[in-house]
């Protein structure tokens, strides 16, 4: 707690004496800030950042629409049900089921397991969660089930990368607009520096940040 007030005291000092145009300029577009005050090859870097976080987020959210379509197509040709208005607990069962009488069978086992002894508990217990009609299926053959299971588990790990990805967008706005409140080498406090490698090897790029007196 003391270390994350101290970061908030820094940040807060640190934006109270920068010019506020440059700042802003930083949070709506990391990188320009830093091209407004004068220092190109900062703003470069921070802008290829973003673009970079953007084409990351855009790709992992249309291969999670590939996927979604991918299984959503093999639910309905291979086991003759709509599950794109259904929630992630049935879409797992239809993955996990061979055919809604299959989990049927698998809901009775529940409910005598929940009451032995209460043969009404197990029947209403059956009666809610049970799966007929337009909630039932029927997997073509095992392939096509495991087809289906990979695609929703594929399609899932890549929304949840555009959401990781996409976070970072803000990570680069922070950075950007602390940096660009700092860029007046003439005022003592905090202060912020890049290296750059001379051979093309950016994996030896440097953030520094340091206290001017």
């Amino acid at each position: 707690m003391k270390r994350t007030f101290l970061v908030l005291l820094l940040v807060s000092t640190a934006l109270l004496g920068a010019d506020k145009g440059t700042v802003l300029r930083s949070i709506v577009l990391p990188g320009w800030g830093q091209m407004h005050a004068g220092h190109s090859t900062r703003g470069t870097i921070f802008m290829g950042l973003e673009a970079s976080i953007w084409t990351g987020a855009g790709v992992s959210y249309l291969q999670g629409l590939f996927n979604r379509d991918d299984y959503r197509n093999l639910a309905m040709e291979q086991a003759g049900i709509d599950v794109s208005s259904l929630d992630r607990d049935f879409q797992n069962d239809v993955g996990d089921f061979s055919s809604s009488s299959e989990y049927n069978d698998y809901i009775r086992s529940l409910a005598r397991y929940y009451y032995p002894d209460d043969p009404e508990a197990q029947q209403n217990y059956f009666d809610n969660h049970s799966r007929f009609g337009s909630d039932g299926w029927n997997w073509s053959s095992a392939e096509a089930r495991e087809d289906y299971d990979d695609a929703l588990r594929i399609s899932r790990e890549w929304f949840r990368r555009t959401a990781y990805v996409a976070a970072f967008a803000l990570v680069n706005r922070a950075v950007s607009a602390i940096d660009a409140s700092l860029l007046d080498p003439s005022e003592p406090g905090i202060y912020t520096a890049i290296d750059f490698p001379e051979s093309a090897d950016f994996s030896s790029v440097r953030f520094t940040v340091g206290a001017r007196f």
